[in-house]
């Protein structure tokens, strides 16, 4: 069964970081649930809203992405995801590389049609 978390841990992510690297509104409302709570590992705490804005209005934009040395553990609803994300990122027209370990939790939320993983948390640390 583990396995099986890792595996659909690991392609969660990927849509994620593809949607991340384009900036893809209608992906990434697809995937971000609306109580998405997204802690950077600088500190700063977005919500849904306030991160996709920053991505359509270019004041945060990813470069590069990677997540790696991903783990997972899963209940019925929710699915935690640990990891090593590195990334560059241009940031108040700054490029900065990022190199965080992360936790995600993806909840299996009820949706008009069914059922959907979506981003319910994400908490990123610097990787020191």
């Amino acid at each position: 069964m583990l396995n099986a978390h890792v595996h659909l841990a690991s392609c969660l992510e990927r849509r994620r970081c593809e949607a991340l690297l384009k900036s893809d509104q209608a992906e990434l409302d697809l995937l971000l649930s609306p109580k998405l709570v997204y802690m950077h590992s600088t500190g700063v705490r977005d919500n849904k809203n306030s991160f996709l804005t920053k991505l359509a209005d270019g004041s945060l934009k990813y470069l590069s992405l990677e997540f790696s040395q991903i783990g997972a553990q899963a209940s019925d609803d929710s699915l935690i995801v640990t990891g090593l994300m590195t990334a560059k990122v241009l940031k108040a027209g700054q490029e900065k590389a990022v190199s965080s370990l992360f936790m995600t939790v993806w909840a299996n939320e009820e949706l008009a049609g069914g059922r959907r993983w979506r981003l319910f948390a994400h908490q990123g640390c610097p990787k020191v």
